[in-house]
């Protein structure tokens, strides 16, 4: 993406020479102060991406050019291809919202309108004269421009540089073509993009684009084509933009002669090298395009229509006037002069103006700009954003570009769309796809539409006001029967010989053959963030441990985002929808619900195959001493994505307390208070996400469990040792009920493990001592108060940093166990030493039960839920109930206040003390006009400025840190409409969406 900045630093007493050397009347301290009447900060929200653009919300620069009409003229980059909202701020500090009127198709420039009558207190802006034809090499220059959200900075520099070829940002972003640039050494930064380049007269000469990386080159495009666009703009009419689907540039007569290029018999053709700087040659031609097979990468252009020698604008400026019909070239091709026939075709039948919004994807036509670096045909549709992997299941990420779906070719998203009315929700698709930017990369995947998303919409530019209008697409809506999905193109035989274990040798050999039918694949694909997760798409293998319920257990990495859609594929034959049962909050582990009917009768009986992992049975070994001693042998069998086991031995080498970190940027879930085991050697399980670990006679004892990491950090794996008989309560509770379990209840505090002699130190008695001496070495320790994590009213007995805690009621605390998880009763009877002397205390435990996320709302760009568990434990504020966990790029609020994680406490004078009130804050503001307007631009009425449905508000809030703030913000009902999710109580309840 270009840079948004370009403006010079000023010297207020500088005095310039005018052309004819004489010393003018205006000085440019004089002028800079009536060029800060024509210049305005423009705030822009990109809220879909669209193309090579992004989603967020940036500043740069404007100026008007027409101020009877209210038109603004800025950069193509700066108001960008897709849907977004504008806001200019005038030197008064007045600020309106504009119409994005119109983009070039390749060019960086962009006219924007307000309406002149929304101007108070009798302001009358300045227009700014365009002039290009007063650009010169040499002349010294001013720039004013928000460069660095500065509003009114003001540069200087000399322009040297007026041949040059269009600036080259990078593959994935925005690139102009087809056109001279200008170049200036300057300091200008991000924000300067769109900022006049003027005389000493006040004229504007070039318009400032971008900067090179790394150094203070600053590029500006010339008016020449802004100013033919501008004559059409001015009378509400779209200027006539044509194409050969080539790319030329700009080479200097020296090169043209290298290529071939005879000086005189260039000079017989009519090109004179001392009149001109160089000759323009075909640099690309776009397969299938006018020029494909009549012009030839590396042709010199040697005339137009008869006119020899043309830069660009002379080539373009008969291209234009051409629009369905043809040019004539005289062309230097192979040795030899010959003239050219060339279709001319309309620029904007392949600029894209409408995109389908469907499972978190954004889709369009591929484009010219797009298919600029690689020069690809200009066919087939473009993933601009694969929002939560395209569609379920499905990793391919955005960039690509559609070539067919289910065998029928999708050269554009009309098609594709035909093609996708056809095909029901949750059925399985085939696409085939190319990467734009290398036609060489290649892909066929299968994937599908979830059965929640939020609902397709198909967006369309007016070409009269710019704005995007909005309809619903009904393709893919029709549900499909709920039965199992063969994901396979056949039917592969499987067959299960239980006596298969008996003939085994070894026992771990013989168990692994008995559970490789409770392995499971599965896949969770989010519908929005949520609980400080982004949208996730995530594969990984689980075990069966309740098959006539439909328990899954899993790893917490595959579930991280709680709006999770989830599949399980069972044998790799039949796919079935399940939901997220249980996060264990103080476990990386998480248990899924899936319906066994959907099994009954599938292809190859896969029900019957399928067999559930004993996690409650230890053999001859007590429930007590179930705990995988230190130095003990056994086996890991690790369940594989695609199904299957690998077996590894191994001993446990150590139990250690676990501590994980919380990234304070997306508040992954923190793990504390538990006590784990190591392996050597670990098992080579890079792919894997959770494993058992057996004792030596086969027993299940353990877990072996890929942790969830940052979603900045992915691609890292850490495994932990989990005792099995930590997750009992849960699954037993899950095997009976078909309610959330309540098993949880914490003491909201912290431990840390201390060795015997230092608890001595605190004041532990010498008898405790003594008993716990007797234990072996891994549970000779005793548990301190580290961290306190909910401050407790102050007439509320609680546990303080420093206590020691030796015995829950009249058991001692052996284990970092036996004080994590309490069960059974809202309070705890400890024995406690606290400075130095040995005190019972009664204290309040705390329920982890319906912490877990079952709603989540989204209004004004926030994504609004009660607060997680990891918000309880990182809020030093009292914990309030509205949390917003996401705040989305290019949103409302996101103009306003970067950051996320804070408590909403307040919205337009509502108080906000639960979601309820948001939903019903959301419904009362809603503004009413927003289907007319909707309506009005889809009809392609001329609308008067940059009026939008929308209110202002004040919302205020409190950061975790308890600070408060209060920002005003633009709804933009438009872009942003307000809608929810929910699930019920109940752990099969699915989520459900609804628009607010």
């Amino acid at each position: 993406m270009p840079t948004e900045d370009t403006t010079l630093p000023s010297d207020s007493a500088s005095v310039a020479a005018s052309t004819n050397g004489e010393k003018p009347d205006i000085r440019w301290d004089t002028l800079q102060d009536r060029l800060r009447l024509s210049v305005v900060s423009i705030s822009s929200s990109h809220s879909f991406y669209f193309g090579h653009a992004g989603v967020g919300s940036s500043y740069a620069t404007g100026f008007v050019v027409d101020a009877e009409q209210g038109i603004i003229l800025s950069n193509r980059h700066v108001m960008g291809p897709g849907p977004s909202f504008h806001k200019a701020t005038f030197f008064n500090n007045q600020e309106l919202f504009l119409q994005p009127t119109y983009y070039d198709p390749i060019h960086d420039f962009a006219f924007f309108r307000y309406d002149p009558a929304d101007l108070k207190n009798s302001f009358v802006p300045k227009e700014i004269k365009l002039a290009p034809e007063k650009a010169r090499s040499g002349m010294e220059f001013r720039i004013v421009g928000n460069n660095a959200n500065e509003k009114m900075s003001v540069h200087q520099g000399e322009l040297s540089q007026l041949d040059r070829n269009a600036p080259d940002y990078g593959a994935n972003s925005y690139v102009d073509f087809n056109t001279f640039y200008y170049q200036a050494s300057s300091t200008s930064y991000s924000g300067s993009s769109g900022s006049p380049v003027v005389d000493i007269e006040g004229n504007a000469v070039a318009l400032n684009a971008g900067s090179g990386c790394g150094s203070s080159s600053s590029f500006f495009l010339p008016l020449e084509r802004v100013v033919y666009a501008f004559e059409y703009v001015r009378r509400w009419e779209i200027p006539p933009r044509g194409t050969l689907q080539a790319v030329f540039k700009h080479i200097t007569h020296v090169q043209a002669a290298h290529l071939g290029l005879d000086p005189e018999a260039a000079a017989r053709e009519g090109v004179r090298a001392d009149a001109t700087t160089g000759v323009l040659s075909v640099d690309k031609i776009l397969p299938g395009g006018p020029a494909d097979g009549k012009l030839e990468v590396g042709d010199i252009i040697i005339g137009v229509e008869g006119k020899p020698s043309p830069v660009f604008t002379e080539l373009f400026e008969v291209i234009d006037s051409s629009v369905g019909k043809q040019v004539s070239l005289r062309v230097f091709s192979h040795g030899e002069f010959k003239t050219v026939i060339v279709d001319v075709m309309d620029l904007y039948d392949i600029t894209p103006s409408q995109f389908l919004s469907i499972g978190g994807a954004t889709l369009h036509n591929l484009s010219l700009q797009l298919a600029f670096y690689s020069s690809a045909r200009i066919a087939g549709v473009y993933i601009a954003w694969s929002g939560c992997g395209f569609f379920l299941n499905s990793d391919i990420g955005h960039r690509k570009v559609i070539q067919a779906v289910n065998g029928i070719s999708t050269p554009d998203l009309p098609t594709l769309m035909n093609v996708l009315n056809r095909v029901g929700r949750d059925d399985p698709i085939v696409v085939k796809v190319i990467d734009h930017r290398d036609p060489r990369d290649e892909a066929v995947f299968v994937t599908r539409l979830p059965s929640l998303c939020i609902p397709g919409q198909v967006f369309t530019r007016s070409k009269v006001t710019g704005f995007w209008s909005r309809e619903p697409y009904l393709g893919m809506s029709k549900l499909g029967d709920a039965v199992p999905a063969l994901v396979n193109g056949f039917a592969q035989s499987v067959t299960f010989d239980s006596a298969s274990g008996e003939a085994a040798v070894d026992a771990a050999v013989g168990l692994a053959q008995s559970i490789e039918y409770a392995v499971v694949s599965i896949s969770s694909n989010s519908v929005c963030p949520a609980s400080g997760q982004y949208n996730l798409t995530e594969t990984g293998s689980g075990f069966i441990v309740c098959k006539q319920r439909g328990i899954v257990l899993c790893s917490t990495r595959l579930v991280r985002n709680p709006t999770s859609i989830l599949s399980i594929m069972f044998l790799g034959l039949v796919s079935v929808p399940a939901t997220l049962a249980f996060v264990h909050p103080l476990y990386p582990v998480a248990f899924l619900k899936y319906n066994p009917v959907r099994l009954h009768g599938a292809d190859n009986d896969v029900d019957r195959q399928l067999v559930e992992l004993d996690l409650s049975s230890f053999g001859n070994v007590a429930v007590a001493n179930a705990r995988l001693a230190v130095g003990s042998r056994g086996t890991v069998l690790m369940g594989k994505p695609n199904g299957g086991l690998e077996v590894v031995p191994t001993s446990v080498s150590g139990r250690r307390q676990l501590s994980t970190n919380t990234c304070s940027a997306c508040l992954d879930q923190r793990f504390y208070n538990t006590e784990v085991f190591s392996l050597s050697p670990e098992p080579d399980s890079s792919t894997g996400d959770l494993g058992v670990v057996c004792d030596t006679n086969s027993c299940i004892r353990g877990l072996w469990v890929c942790l969830p990491c940052c979603y900045h950090d992915r691609a890292k794996r850490n495994y932990v040792g989990l005792d099995v008989l930590l997750l009992l309560p849960a699954l037993e509770s899950l095997r009976a009920s078909d309610v959330s379990p309540d098993v949880v209840r914490v003491l909201d505090v912290e431990f840390k493990r201390l060795t015997l002699e230092t608890g001595k130190v605190l004041g532990v008695g010498s008898s405790h001592i003594r008993e716990l001496a007797q234990a072996s070495p891994v549970q000779r320790g005793v548990f301190m108060v580290c961290n306190v994590l909910r401050k407790r009213q102050a007439d509320t007995v609680s546990l303080e940093i420093g206590d020691v805690v030796l015995k829950v009621g009249d058991k001692r605390a052996w284990h970092m166990d036996d004080l994590a998880c309490l069960r059974d009763s809202d309070k705890a009877e400890l024995t406690v030493v606290r400075n130095g002397q040995e005190i019972l205390l009664t204290v309040p435990t705390t329920s982890l039960a319906g912490k877990h996320t079952r709603r989540v709302i989204y209004w004004a760009g926030m994504l609004l839920q009660e607060p997680h568990l990891t918000v309880l434990g990182q809020a030093t504020c009292p914990w309030l109930n509205v949390f917003s966990s996401f705040v989305m790029a290019g949103s409302p609020i996101d103009r306003e206040l970067h950051g996320v994680n804070f408590f909403i406490t307040e919205i337009d004078g509502h108080p906000i003390l639960t979601l309820d009130d948001v939903a019903n804050v959301a419904r009362e503001i809603k503004s009413p006009d927003v289907e007319e307007f909707n309506r009005n631009v889809a009809s392609g009425q001329r609308l008067r400025g940059g009026k939008i449905p929308g209110r202002f508000v004040k919302v205020s809030l409190v950061k975790l840190t308890g600070e408060k703030k209060v920002v005003s913000l633009h709804t933009h009902d438009l872009y942003n409409p307000s809608w929810q999710i929910h699930r019920g109580p109940l752990i099969s309840d699915d989520w459900v969406w609804e628009r607010l």
